[in-house]
């Protein structure tokens, strides 16, 4: 089995996982016993005055109070030292012609992007495209490898536009910055080394978040938030796992913010716990508060006897935005799963529940959203009807332009093949992009 193909049967298992995987613990990072997850369930930043909260069908949803964590007293890590971090040598970028698999794609517009993805046994590498995905170029940073390991293999990466973009690497306790297009690349320390994976949302060029996930344990993912106010030139660990009892459990599946300091952050709650809730921060992510959201209509028990987990978060304004809960629970022996578009425009006071078809949702604005599996779905009324557009028999994962034109990567599981598609019409059709490697596009 390939490296790419591990990657993505990994996946998989944490989705499906009741608990977390292993991983090397980070030092500083409490035992689970240290920190609970209590809420405060408050309308999304809007109102504050009542202690219940109407929903959609009727029910009260009462409010929990907070939970103070014991460990606020223990001091953060030190910074690392920078100088003996880069120590090492860099990873070696490819030459031209060099055959690569892309396995995640982030397109700006219809020419330039950025790309994930390398040969197999080897660190994953980032590229830059300027034409369309036809020609690439390898701008990874100078990331000091490990002779031996793979311990850098994965990287996390978020991009604003052609030229800004941040690299976070397995194992690295810092974050890379470029805003040169990956020309030149920018170190700064964080206070953990990321040990397992991450998760960067871009506000802009300079406003950037980094949720780091560390150690976890009986449903606990230790999460550090990082954020950049300087395009990542500095960084700062604005929530650790010390003082924060919030968002510490279960795997985090999204974030978006609208500004500063207004944001959105969705969870996996894997169907072990019954108060399903959306986190949201007014402080740019110092803090968390929670507000509880009612089951579905259709399946009133279905958190206490099922699954409800709630991704791909987008805010229209503060207090206003979309998210999807992914359903999951059995009938008469047999395991069905459903979607549901959550929305609301009060904060969470009340919430517009409606069933849509079960993928992945990409936003092009607050009308027009795709929904995508290997049966792909358009809705031009902010989730209202649905039209199934194509069905493909590959997974795919998305990069829209506009509300016509995406880039992809396609990816076929019976063979471990890969291939960049591209639409133009608004997925009824794609093309395969046959795609090569120039020389590198950074400087080193």
């Amino acid at each position: 089995m390939s490296k790419f193909s591990k990657f993505l049967f990994i996946l998989i298992l944490i989705t499906l996982s009741a608990c977390n995987r292993p991983q090397a613990v980070p030092k500083g990072v409490p035992s689970d016993s240290d920190i609970s997850d209590g809420t405060t369930d408050t309308p999304l930043g809007i109102t504050m005055a009542s202690e219940t909260q109407p929903s959609s069908s009727g029910d009260q949803v009462t409010s929990t109070p907070e939970v103070t964590d014991p460990t606020d007293d223990i001091p953060a890590e030190p910074t690392v030292d920078m100088t003996q971090a880069l120590a090492g040598n860099p990873i070696q970028l490819y030459s031209a012609g060099t055959e690569i698999n892309l396995v995640e794609i982030s397109m700006v517009n219809t020419n330039a992007g950025w790309g994930v993805g390398g040969v197999e046994s080897d660190y994953y590498h980032i590229f830059t495209t300027d034409d369309g995905g036809l020609t690439w170029q390898d701008v990874s940073p100078p990331q000091p490898g490990i002779a031996g390991t793979d311990a850098f293999i994965y990287l996390e990466y978020g991009v604003w536009d052609e030229l800004s973009a941040w690299v976070a690497y397995s194992g690295a306790e810092y974050i890379w910055a470029t805003h040169d297009g990956g020309v030149s690349w920018q170190a700064s320390p964080l206070v953990f080394m990321t040990s397992g994976d991450g998760m960067f949302e871009v506000l802009d060029e300079d406003h950037v978040w980094f949720f780091q996930f560390l150690e976890g344990g009986m449903q606990k993912v230790f999460t550090a938030v990082n954020r950049s106010s300087d395009g990542g030139s500095t960084w700062e660990m604005i929530l650790s796992p010390y003082d924060d009892a919030t968002i510490q459990a279960f795997t985090k599946t999204g974030s978006d913010f609208i500004s500063p300091q207004y944001g959105w952050l969705t969870r996996d709650f894997r169907g072990v716990d019954p108060f399903v809730r959306i986190n949201f921060s007014l402080d740019g992510g110092i803090s968390w508060d929670a507000v509880e959201i009612p089951p579905p209509p259709p399946l009133p028990d279905l958190f206490q006897s099922g699954l409800g987990d709630l991704f791909d978060p987008y805010l229209i304004a503060p207090g206003e935005g979309y998210f999807r809960l992914f359903a999951r629970y059995f009938e008469n022996d047999v395991m069905i799963d459903r979607d549901f578009l959550y929305k609301t425009s009060d904060g969470g006071s009340n919430w517009e529940i409606l069933e849509i078809p079960s993928g992945d949702i990409y936003y092009i604005d607050d009308q027009i959203l795709y929904s995508v599996s290997r049966d792909i779905y358009r809705s031009v009324d902010s989730g209202l009807t649905w039209q199934k557009v194509k069905s493909v028999s590959w997974d795919g994962k998305f990069s829209f332009v506009d509300k016509n034109t995406a880039f992809g990567v396609a990816y076929d599981p019976d063979d471990n093949e890969y291939a960049l598609v591209k639409t133009i019409d608004g997925c009824q059709s794609f093309i395969i992009i046959e795609h090569r490697l120039l020389e590198p596009g950074t400087v080193r």
